[in-house]
Formats: structure tokens, sequence, C-alpha cells
């Protein structure tokens, strides 16, 4: 799928979540989780080429550092009032410290936005972007997410 067709697909969904006034706590762990799991998919991807563990496609790279890219800030419009209980992972901790815990996320966010350039370039450019952005998504899941 294309960039403009990812981002076409997003703003759709984008949309109808924003079309309720507050969306309902269960919906926005659901978006969230979601967002997380296609996130980590992609991610999971890129570092297991970044380790060697996987050959390295730079065409695949580019498409998943691209995704990972687009759906980077949209989990945290998701972490409103009443969140912090139902199926979720996130700790009690990261109400108490939400400062902290949106500075994470904004680190994460600017991580993973040179994503794909770093991608577009060589392996080594791609192994540096993967362990910073992988650096700044562990910050956030030692100090907030349950295991």
């Amino acid at each position: 799928m294309k960039r403009p067709a990812i981002a076409a697909v997003l703003l759709l969904a984008a949309t109808a979540v924003c079309a309720q006034a507050q969306p309902k706590p269960e919906d926005q762990i659901k978006q969230r989780k979601s967002a997380f799991a296609v996130i980590g998919h992609n991610f999971g991807s890129l570092g297991a080429m970044a380790q060697d563990k996987k050959p390295y496609n730079k065409e695949e790279a580019v498409r998943n550092a691209e995704l990972v890219s687009v759906l980077a800030d949209y989990p945290k419009n998701f972490f409103g009032p009443g969140t912090d209980k139902g199926d979720t992972k996130a700790k009690p901790e990261l109400w108490k410290n939400r400062s902290d815990f949106d500075d994470k996320m904004e680190k994460m966010i600017g991580e993973a936005r040179k994503l794909p350039q770093a991608a577009r370039g060589d392996l080594a450019s791609l192994k540096k972007a993967v362990a910073d952005t992988g650096a700044a998504c562990k910050a956030c899941h030692d100090d907030y997410r349950a295991k």
C-alpha cells in the first residue's frame, strides 16, 4: 500500500473515532492497542534486520519504517480519562506522572519519524535509527507498561 493510501485510511479511521465527542474508555484502549500492535509488527521487522536476524531488504525496511512513522503519534490520543482501567497494560504510574509519559511519548514519536529517511539510506543508518527508536520505546515501557 502506498503512503498516500495509508494516510487516507488512517484519516478515515481517525475521522470515525473523532466523530464521537469522547470515545468510550474501552474504545480508546482498543484504538491504542491496535495502533501499538501494527507499530510493533513493523518495528519488529526493522529490529530483526538491524540485528541481522532477518535478511536486510531495503524495500521492506522503507515500507515498515513509513508505517511506524505514520502511526507513531496515533496512540497518544487514546490515553483519556477512564482508560486506566480495563484491558490495558498501562501502569497506574502513567496517570500519576502524565507529564513524563507525554515527554517520553513525544521522544518516541520524534525518533520514529527519523526511520523512513534512515531506511532509505544504508543498513548502518537504519541500525542507528532502530536503536534510537527502540531506546525511546523502552524508556516508556520500563516505567509505564506492565509486563
